[in-house]
């Protein structure tokens, strides 16, 4: 994900001068003025309502019980997403009516029990109305905001795979949020998006709802005729012919991906489908923008394969088999976010010309850290975001602009005698700083640790961590990872870069030339 430059520039003033264009840009272009708020933020439970003994079939709150926990023990979210079990995929269908706002959805799970599960959770803000558990129907009940507990008519053995059937209903758009100044659910003239970090999903569809298990999506999303309904993945059909005057939009992954990188926009596009390198584009843009401006945007995107090749050039093949990027009219309050295959951005930040580029290729990176490489805890945002950011660093200098090196020189120089941006480690950044420093010290980091690896076997490292196999990695994986690629002793660096609360001494130990 990449913040609004507005907030970058208010939380760290003083690193590079062009921040503050690129938030005025954008500032100017949605005509916004309001400061986006902490993306962290998770609405508290609002506890259970008298207890009582659920009946199979019908929606009951009462109290925690043994089974499956409630999250996975994520330090920042601790109810975040369900222990117990590993998705496996979602097959999501849901029919949306835009006169009301309504979203009517089944989910089938696909999972594989990793321990016996009595019970177990899935994230569903939106109230459900039946579920089975390998078709036969189980008893559940809502726990907090959207914590659902299933309990099914018999134990699921440890190793075993088994269907979860979710069937549900509600409005997204009008779900309490205590806690939250923004929803992942966005509604503007006509068109609604659902996109957000570190959750999105719980507001469409039912999920391990945690980046440590990233799964396979299959969606069919139904609408009017005059409407599109765009997602991740590769469109497998956009109407089944059976309808007069509704159309289904199927979507598939052929590639797993954690919950919050995937999305669901609902509205009126212009469409750009084509090939590029074999893979199949997909491109939109909202109809709502200004035809001058959906050209622009159009060109941007368009710079999509030409920033994979060059993202490939150092982090390996490309993980996903699909491309693309979309636009909504809706008002973001991100810059940009890794949706896999199809990103998301903001309209105002893609019309800036001094930062389209850097937000395309920071969002398109991801694609590798953060979508295939996945979080193990949101502690470890580093390993998505300092390496989005610093990918952005490589590639402008192997077009034979400013080398890192340069880049590293010039924003230590700006930050280093601020106090308050030093504080936030990257080793445990606190919940509240989760999406600020770590876009500046991580590039910073991995830069330095360029320069006291060496080239050659950093770029090894580099290419070795992204081209892995799918699935979670922490901090300290990498951190081990790192110093497996060399014989030098990488504690101190880390120490300086990653843990201690203050800037790093300019020494050549510590990466500077």
């Amino acid at each position: 994900m990449t913040v609004p430059r507005l907030l970058r520039l208010a939380l760290l003033l003083v690193v590079v001068v062009s921040l503050a264009l690129a938030s005025l840009a954008i500032a100017t272009s949605t005509n916004s003025t309001t400061v986006p708020p902490d993306p962290s933020a998770k609405p508290p439970a609002s506890g259970p309502s008298t207890p009582g003994q659920s009946t199979p079939g019908q929606s009951t709150q009462t109290p925690l019980t043994i089974g499956g926990t409630r999250g996975v023990g994520d330090p920042y979210f601790p109810d975040y997403g369900s222990g117990g079990y590993d998705a496996v995929k979602y097959a999501v269908d849901v029919d949306f009516d835009p006169n009301d706002g309504t979203l009517t959805g089944r989910t089938v799970i696909t999972a594989r029990a990793t321990a016996r599960l009595n019970s177990f959770y899935l994230d569903l803000a939106l109230p459900a109305s039946k579920v089975l558990v390998n078709d036969a129907v189980a008893t559940f009940a809502l726990e907090g905001f959207q914590d659902l507990r299933i309990t099914p008519s018999a134990p699921v053995k440890a190793g075993r795979e088994f269907i979860v059937t979710v069937e549900y209903a509600g409005t997204p758009g009008s779900l309490p949020q205590p806690g939250f100044d923004e929803s992942p659910w966005r509604t503007g003239k006509d068109e609604w998006l659902v996109a957000g970090e570190p959750e999105a999903s719980a507001w469409w569809y039912p999920a391990n709802d945690h980046p440590s298990d990233p799964a396979l999506l299959d969606v069919s999303i139904r609408v009017p005729r005059t409407y599109q309904a765009i997602s991740v993945g590769r469109l497998v059909s956009r109407d089944t012919g059976d309808e007069a005057e509704f159309d289904t939009w199927r979507w598939q992954t052929s590639q797993p991906a954690p919950t919050y990188a995937t999305f669901l926009a609902i509205g009126h596009y212009s469409i750009r489908e084509g090939e590029a390198d074999g893979r199949p584009s997909f491109y939109a843009v909202s109809e709502q923008i200004a035809q001058q401006d959906r050209e622009r945007i159009f060109v941007a995107l368009e710079r999509t394969p030409t920033a994979i090749r060059e993202l490939e050039a150092f982090a390996g093949p490309y993980p996903y088999t699909e491309i693309g990027g979309i636009v909504p009219a809706i008002d973001l309050w991100f810059a940009g976010l890794e949706t896999a295959t199809r990103p998301v951005y903001h309209r105002g930040a893609l019309l800036d010309e001094e930062y389209s580029d850097e937000l395309l290729v920071h969002e398109l990176a991801h694609m590798w850290f953060g979508d295939h490489v996945t979080l193990q805890q949101w502690n470890d945002i580093f390993t998505n975001e300092a390496f989005a950011s610093w990918a952005h660093w490589e590639v402008v200098a192997r077009r034979g602009d400013r080398s890192t090196d340069a880049q590293l020189d010039r924003t230590y120089r700006a930050t280093k005698r601020d106090q308050e941006f030093w504080r936030a480690t990257m080793i445990d950044p606190g919940k509240e700083e989760l999406f600020n420093t770590v876009y500046v010290r991580g590039p910073m980091t991995l830069a330095a640790l360029d320069n006291v690896m060496g080239d050659a076997a950093f770029d090894t490292l580099i290419r070795s961590w992204a081209q892995q196999k799918s699935g979670p990695r922490s901090l300290e994986d990498f951190m081990a990872t790192a110093q497996a690629h060399t014989t030098i002793d990488l504690g101190p660096f880390f120490q300086e870069w990653l843990s201690d609360p203050d800037a790093p001494a300019r020494t050549k130990a510590n990466g500077f030339s």
